[in-house]
This record gives structure tokens, C-alpha cells and sequence, in this order.
């Protein structure tokens, strides 16, 4: 019976779950794909892939998305006849499939408006098409065409009588399906059914059927290897040829109905284009504005507010019953200590809603990697360690350009390929690794690799060609650090990927921007880390409010080493190096922090405070009147609110309605070295 559309809810909600649930197939399909190995494939991996690109193409197909499903239709075609074993899997399969992956993911961008080109499907259809026409073969026999396997079934000893409905219903779907023959059936408590079938799908597939109607450990399926295959070559099936591997749910429905399912509409093949099937689709990483939250933490969340209006109420009563009764008093101070627990709680959970774990950004790089060791003829092995490390949502978009970066160099300078690394002594997979762990309010991501480590010299020589001299002998600590200059590469050649000194650099500021920091070891020939920290969240952080003036900053505590008291006279200037304090047995740059924001009204104090802070593993002193205290801050974006100014981060509203500055402490720094003066 027809039914309006509005009848079945808002047809755009449908959309949205069903774009959704695309990204998530595609990206379990991609993560199978990556793992498959063509010598030893993976039945349950083949089977699960399918029901992957079946859900796609049904839900595309229901909802219009014409070209999504046509191209789906093609993947299911050669998943097909992989997974009943026509042929063998081979690499052109991982690629084509992989490649029409990448199609349905922006085809899917385009339907959701994201995207506003339609995308060429032409290289993946072409790329599906070759590998459905390679020969195929079974059981010693080439040829065209899907195969017919024959299998001898028995289903004893029988518990008890199978229901008559139920087994005309089983032996006439499995008719229509192949051909059912020899069959002899004893259907009584301790009898048997047994009968031979010819069908093209596989053993797995009768098996899910049969265990409809008998317990599983009452199946016994033998194969016929009679090599039986039809006389003349099959046509690719359409939905109402589909083999058996059908919903067990869905096949007893369609048996109880007794119909033959109405043909569906076969989807239309699409011609080849004269296209360069190789040509690579690069897909930007999209942020589709939507995130998945566990139960847990929207309970959580929801308890929170209601305890917050419980201490509302309290806190309105104690306001009213102020002067009249010395309970006031005590109320009021117990709801205000039980608001601000609640609130510091609700904060932590609301923040617990925009964390993802880093397996979000981990799971990207595996076709990264495969993809750059097939171009560059590597052997690459990627580990993960750390995949459940929870990273502010908005730091994980932006954290993925960089680790990219970090990836690409590492395996295309630091891995060797397989015949140098056996040459010296390695195996020839390279290993590349990565891990996220948390530490105190920050996450540390270390990308690392067994390759041939750096090279001291050439680092040298190149920084010395661009003016930056450092003695033959001076420590890694000071030679490594060198490769994040802008223009400096120690590639032999430049290629498309790397060689031109422009991405490291380009990392570094980008960590930078994030108010984290990059460090760098390597051992020659035995490989390279990198270490990135960056905060968990820029939404909220643990500050020092330092004053001036009366006017109040904002330091990130993490970049606060320690805080001094100074004198008159312990501030000495040293010619061509500006203002200097001795800290123990260290000369610090010394930035006051006056003369960089000039304050309304000048301190006359003599002396003053130095709090000492650190960022990218350099130290300056800094010059304030006044240590106000420690809070947690709320972060506002000064770039978005105003205009970006050099040296400060962001602002944030105080607890009396002012507005304090947050300083850029890394940028900070940076000034110390350059104008001393400060």
C-alpha cells in the first residue's frame, strides 16, 4: 500500500543516517582492504567487505543515489566472485576496489552538498571492469563465467520431524537457486535429509541457510569437486539473479511468501571512458560537522545539569532567607561549594563529549602508507600503539596535516628500500610506527621509523650553505632541530613528495599554532623519532594570570617553569645580547613583559617578578609586576573576534567581566632571541 513520504518521517533524517553509515563502511572497507593479503585472503574479511557494499548499494539505491549504487553494483560483481573462490585475489582487486572506494566517498560528498562537481567514476569503473574480465577458473578449469559448485548435504541425525512447510519452503528456494537432485528424505526423530545441490555460491553460504531449519552441529556439507560448471558462460547477476548469500532472515521471508521476488531494475552499465584508469583521486579530508557520543557520557551530562538546577534552586532560597535566619549563611556557602563541584564536573564532561580517540587519525594513514610504499618500491610495516589516547575533536582535524607531513618523510627519506636494508644487515620491511599517549594536560604522538637515520654532515653543510654555522662537533641537540629551518631539505634529489625544505618548517609552525611543541632523535642508521605534544584541548587550559600595570595576562601553566623574586641591580645588559638574568648557572634572555604591551598605568615598583617560561626547549625570563594566581581559563579565539596580533594566543573573560590577553609563550620566546632589546 502506498504511503506518502511524510507518512515515513522527514526523508532528509534517512540522508543523514545513511551518509553516515557510509563513511563508516567505507572506512572499515578501506581498513579490510589494507590488511588483505592476495596470497592468503581472508574469507570472513571477502564476506564482510561485501556486506559492506551491499548495505551501500541498497540504501543508494532506495534513496536515488543512482551513480553510488551502480558503482557499488560493480564492487559487489568482483567481491563475488573473489569470495567463492573463481579466482584468485589478486593485487589489481585491492587497487580497483580501493579506487572505487575513494569514488563512492566523494559521491557521497556530493549528495550531502559538500561537494559541488560530480565525480568521474570512469578510472574506478574501468579499473572494476578489467578485473572482472580477468580469467577465471576452479577446480583445475579456466574460463569466463561463474562457477557451479556441487555439494552433497545431510542433515542427521534429526532431533525431531522438520516442520513440512519448512523444508518444501528450503528444498524449493535452493531449486531456484541451482539444482537439487538425489535427494532421499527420512524426516522423523533420529532420521535424515540428504541431497545433492549444484549452486554458485559457496559452502558457507548453504550452511547459514540450513541452520534456519537445523541445529548448525547437525549440518554436514561435502564438496563434489566435479569441476561441474554451466555450458555456456553466465551473465553478471543482477539483484534478482543474486546467489545465496542472502540475510537468513531475508531468505526465510522470501521462501514464506512463496513469490518469486519481482525483478529488480538491472542497473544500467556505464560506458568506459578514455580515461587514465592509474590516475590517483585525491579526497580532502572532510569534516562533516557531526560527531558519535556514547550513552555513558550524555547521562552523565544530563545528571550534571540536573544537579546544577538543584544547587540553583538552593542557592535562590539562601538568597531569600540572607539576614533572616543564620542558617542563610551556611546554606549559601554549602550550595556555592556544590556549584562549583558541579560545574568543574559538567565542564569535564562536556569536554569528554568533543574528545575522540586518535585511532581516528591513526586509521587514515594506513592508505597513506600503502599507497607511498607501492609508488616509492618500499616495504613498509605500520604499527599503532596508544589508539584509545583521546584528543579534543578540533585538534584532531588540524593535528592531520602534520602527522601526514611526518609520515610521507619518513618513508620516503628514512626507510630504505628492501635490497639496501638487507644489505645492511635489516630486514627488508621497514618498520613505521605510531604512538599516542597522554602526559599530565598534554597528548604526546611519536612517529617513528627503522630506516637509515640522519645525516649529520649533510645537515651541517646545508645549514652552513644558508648562513647557520655550528662547529663540527656540536651536540645532536643542536644539529637535529636544524632540519625544521625553512628552505633546508637533505634530500639528493627533488621529487614530487619531498626534497624543496619547505615541510618541516612548515610542521613545526603548524604545532606551534597549537601551542605544542616538536622534538626530534635519530641515530644513524638505526632510525628517527619525532615527538609532538600538543594540549589536550584548546578550549580550556590551566593558567597563570600574571599583572602589569594592574592590567592582567594570561600565561599557559604548562609553559611556566618556575617564578622569581628579583632585585634592582640583578637584571644586567650584556652588549649585542639585551637584558640578561642569572638564573643558577644560566644567562636567560629577559623579556619585559611592559615594554611589549605598555600598560595604561606604569608600575613605579623597583624589581619585580620573573616567571620563568620554556617552550621548544629554550627558556626566557619574564618581567611582571604582579602574580595574581592559578585558574582554568576559557579560551576565545582573538583571530575570530578581532584580528590576529603577534604574541598572543587568544583572550579570555575574567571572573570580574575584564578581559585578559593570553600570551603566545612560544612566540614570546622566539622575540627573546631576536630583539633583545625587549
Amino acid at each position: 500500500m502506498y504511503q506518502p513520504a511524510s507518512a515515513l518521517g522527514d526523508p532528509n533524517s534517512y540522508r543523514e543516517i545513511f551518509f553516515e553509515e557510509t563513511q563508516e563502511h567505507l572506512a572499515n572497507v578501506e581498513a579490510i582492504l589494507l590488511r588483505l593479503q592476495p596470497d592468503e585472503p581472508c574469507q570472513d574479511d571477502l564476506n564482510a567487505i561485501f556486506r559492506a557494499v551491499h548495505s551501500i548499494k541498497g540504501s543508494a539505491a532506495m534513496l536515488g543515489c543512482d551513480d553510488m549504487a551502480a558503482l557499488a553494483h560493480l564492487q559487489e560483481n568482483l567481491l563475488d566472485l573473489l569470495r567463492k573462490d573463481e579466482r584468485p585475489l589478486e593485487q589489481g582487486d585491492i587497487d580497483a576496489l580501493l579506487k572505487a572506494g575513494d569514488t563512492v566517498q566523494a559521491q557521497a560528498l556530493r549528495h550531502r552538498g559538500v561537494r559541488e562537481d560530480a565525480p568521474d567514476s570512469g578510472p574506478a569503473e574501468a579499473l572494476l571492469r578489467l578485473q572482472l574480465d580477468r580469467p577465471r577458473g576452479d577446480a583445475g578449469t579456466a574460463g569466463p563465467g561463474p562457477v557451479v559448485r556441487r555439494f552433497a548435504v545431510r542433515l542427521a541425525p534429526l532431533d525431531q520431524p522438520i516442520a513440512e512447510a519448512e523444508l518444501e519452503m528450503m528444498l524449493q528456494g535452493l531449486a531456484e537457486m541451482g539444482e537439487v537432485s538425489a535427494a532421499e528424505v527420512h524426516n522423523e526423530a533420529g532420521g535424515h535429509v540428504s541431497f545433492t545441490v549444484a549452486l554458485e555460491g559457496t559452502a558457507t553460504d548453504l550452511r547459514n541457510v540450513l541452520t534456519l531449519l537445523v541445529a548448525p552441529e547437525l549440518v554436514t556439507i561435502d564438496k563434489v569437486n566435479d569441476g561441474a560448471r554451466p555450458p555456456t558462460p553466465a551473465p553478471v547477476l543482477t539483484d534478482a539473479q543474486d546467489e545465496l548469500f542472502v540475510d537468513p532472515e531475508e531468505f526465510r521471508r522470501k521462501r514464506q511468501a512463496a513469490v518469486t521476488p519481482a525483478a529488480a531494475a538491472p542497473v544500467p552499465a556505464t560506458p568506459v571512458p578514455a580515461a587514465d584508469v592509474n590516475e590517483p583521486m585525491a579526497l580532502p579530508s572532510q569534516d562533516t560537522g557531526y560527531i558519535r557520543v556514547s550513552t555513558e557520557k550524555i547521562d552523565l551530562l544530563v545528571n550534571l545539569v540536573g544537579e546544577l538546577v538543584i544547587t540553583e534552586a538552593m542557592l535562590s532560597r539562601s538568597g531569600q532567607m540572607a539576614g533572616t535566619a543564620s542558617s542563610g549563611a551556611t546554606m549559601s556557602e554549602s550550595g556555592l561549594a556544590d556549584l562549583a563541584r558541579h560545574t568543574r564536573n559538567l565542564q569535564e564532561a562536556v569536554l569528554a563529549i568533543r574528545m575522540l580517540p586518535m585511532a581516528h587519525v591513526f586509521s587514515r594513514f594506513a592508505r597513506l602508507v600503502h599507497e607511498l610504499s607501492v609508488r616509492l618500491g618500499k616495504r613498509v610495516e605500520l604499527k599503532f600503539a596508544g589508539e584509545s589516547t583521546e584528543l579534543d575533536r578540533g585538534l584532531i582535524e588540524k593535528i592531520s596535516d602534520p602527522l601526514t607531513h611526518l609520515i610521507r618523510n619518513a618513508i620516503d627519506h628514512g626507510l630504505e628500500s628492501p635490497q639496501t636494508r638487507e644489505e645492511a644487515g635489516k630486514p627488508a620491511t621497514g618498520t613505521l610506527r605510531l604512538r599516542a599517549s597522554q602526559r599530565g594536560g598534554n597528548v604526546v604522538i611519536e612517529v617513528s621509523d627503522d630506516g637509515r637515520g640522519l645525516d649529520r654532515q649533510r645537515i651541517l653543510a646545508q645549514a652552513a650553505r644558508r648562513g647557520i654555522h655550528l662547529p663540527a662537533d656540536a651536540p645532536d641537540e643542536q644539529v637535529w632541530p636544524l632540519i625544521f629551518e625553512a628552505g633546508l631539505s637533505t634530500a639528493e634529489q627533488v621529487t614530487d613528495l619531498s626534497g624543496r625544505g619547505v615541510g618541516m618548517d612548515v610542521v613545526r609552525r603548524n604545532i606551534q599554532a597549537l601551542g605544542g611543541t616538536i622534538d626530534l632523535f635519530s641515530t644513524p642508521g638505526w632510525g628517527t623519532t619525532v615527538t609532538v605534544s600538543v594540549p589536550l584541548t584548546l578550549a580550556i587550559i590551566d593558567a597563570m594570570i600574571v599583572a602589569i600595570g594592574g592590567e592582567n595576562y594570561v600565561l599557559p601553566l604548562a609553559t611556566v617553569a618556575e617564578s622569581l623574586s628579583i632585585e634592582s641591580g640583578q637584571i644586567r645588559t650584556l652588549p649585542e645580547q639585551g637584558d640578561t638574568l642569572r638564573v643558577r648557572d644560566d644567562y636567560l634572555p629577559v623579556l619585559h613583559l611592559a615594554r611589549i604591551f605598555p600598560p595604561q598605568t606604569p608600575s613605579g615598583a623597583v624589581g619585580g617578578i620573573a616567571v620563568i617560561v620554556e617552550a621548544d626547549g629554550s627558556h626566557a625570563a619574564l618581567i611582571v609586576d604582579e602574580l595574581v594566581g592559578q585558574q582554568q581559563v576559557v579560551v576565545k579565539s582573538l583571530e575570530a573576534n578581532f584580528r590576529k596580533v603577534p604574541g598572543l594566543s587568544g583572550a579570555t573573560v575574567m571572573a570580574d567581566g575584564s578581559v585578559a590577553l593570553i600570551l603566545d609563550v612560544s612566540h614570546v620566546v622566539r622575540m627573546s632571541g631576536r630583539h633583545a632589546s625587549f
